[in-house]
């Protein structure tokens, strides 16, 4: 009885009794029930301080109130109880709330930490849904994609591509980090801003170059990869790759240009002959546009390819390999490379999605002979980084 008796006091106790021995209504409707009274009155005092077990006193605040809500022995509790109630849940919701997050996060970093990415796209989906800002989750799921892909596992490169250019949004709008570091991601995929949007504009050219074969779309992002301060401006795969589609358009063009000297051989009159001219000259003209482009491109990652390992080194010889035969074959020379090669490359890089300059030489070009290219070498590894999220 002390429970009830803080709760409601002397006076109210005494009306109590006395409506109680009347035999109305007011005692039918359970008013007089003193043991459940204190039972509930007791279990909602125990539980509502404690977070882990409010909810037990919601419960029986609920029970209190519904059965004896209406009674005038209990209005002072009762009203307690309605201004507290609403507190109560929201402490609990919120609670709950952090729980579920803990576990989504939980979920999230052993994904990570034992390389299970099906687990940490699921978990990063759901904490993106409560947290559509938090770019340390974000940052990850945009990069996760290119790392695999080196190991040619293509399953993350979609849900990659999207999160990074949402990332990429963000971090450009001016997004903060909530690190002390002011870094953002988390683990092994943990950036500054600028190597954030670094590694995640490069994401996007290599997923798209490699892994989707959308060479011409990839070339935007590689561009841009060259302009931005970070990680990669000097990965000498963004200039090798960019290289790599010159020569790939230039040999288009050559067999466009043998097989256009062919027609011309079997036409019967001069004024045809003249015409296809015309049309082959152009031709060469681009394709000699496109291979200087690739050797510009080609001699830049060369400049920046480290030689700090064995692979480095085969890697820069290959790519000097490269840059030979198409010097060679562009000029017909071997002499004046050196000097070719530091007048190109100190100019500003070309934006590879701009139009390539047709770039004829000063003696007309034969056509009664194939001016086609020969077969184009591929540059050495040029799609070959290492399996880590750490690059050569």
């Amino acid at each position: 009885m002390k429970t009830i008796f803080r709760s409601i006091g002397l006076a109210t106790l005494a009306a109590l009794f006395v409506v109680a021995g009347t035999g109305t209504s007011y005692a039918q409707a359970g008013c007089d029930d003193m043991d459940t009274i204190n039972a509930l009155d007791a279990k909602i005092r125990e539980n509502y301080p404690k977070v882990a077990t409010r909810k037990l006193a919601i419960e029986n605040a609920k029970a209190y109130l519904e059965k004896f809500g209406a009674c005038e022995a209990t209005k002072e509790f009762v009203d307690w109880l309605k201004v507290q109630m609403p507190n109560w849940e929201k402490s609990v919701a919120a609670a709950d709330d952090k729980a579920k997050k803990a576990a989504m996060f939980s979920r999230f970093d052993e994904g990570i930490k034992g390389e299970k990415y099906d687990e940490v796209y699921a978990a990063g989906r759901d904490i993106l849904a409560a947290e559509p800002e938090n770019l340390n989750i974000m940052v990850p799921l945009g990069t996760i994609g290119l790392y695999q892909s080196y190991n040619k596992n293509f399953k993350y490169n979609d849900e990659t591509i999207r999160y990074a250019k949402t990332a990429l949004a963000k971090l450009k709008a001016g997004a903060a980090s909530t690190k002390p570091s002011g870094k953002y991601g988390a683990f092994q995929y943990e950036f500054s801003k600028e190597d954030a949007i670094s590694e995640l504009t490069y994401a996007l050219a290599y997923i798209n170059y490699w892994a989707k074969n959308d060479k011409k779309g990839a070339l935007p992002y590689y561009y841009e990869v060259t302009q931005l301060a970070g990680r990669n401006q000097s990965e000498p795969r963004v200039y090798a790759s960019i290289g790599a589609y010159y020569v790939d358009e230039a040999a288009k063009l050559g067999t466009e240009i043998a097989g256009l000297i062919e027609k011309q051989k079997a036409m019967a009159t001069d004024a045809e002959k003249e015409k296809a001219d015309v049309e082959i000259k152009a031709k060469v003209g681009l394709f000699n546009g496109y291979t200087e482009r690739a050797i510009d491109a080609f001699a830049r990652a060369h400049k920046v390819a480290p030689t700090a390992t064995a692979n480095d080194k085969t890697y820069k010889e290959g790519l000097l390999k490269q840059i030979q035969d198409l010097y060679k074959r562009r000029f017909d020379k071997e002499t004046g490379m050196t000097e070719y090669i530091a007048a190109t490359t100190a100019k500003p890089f070309p934006d590879p999605t701009s139009a390539v300059t047709p770039i004829n030489d000063p003696d007309p070009v034969t056509t009664t002979t194939s001016t086609a290219a020969p077969v184009v070498q591929k540059p050495v590894s040029t799609n070959g980084k290492t399996a880590t999220a750490t690059k050569p």
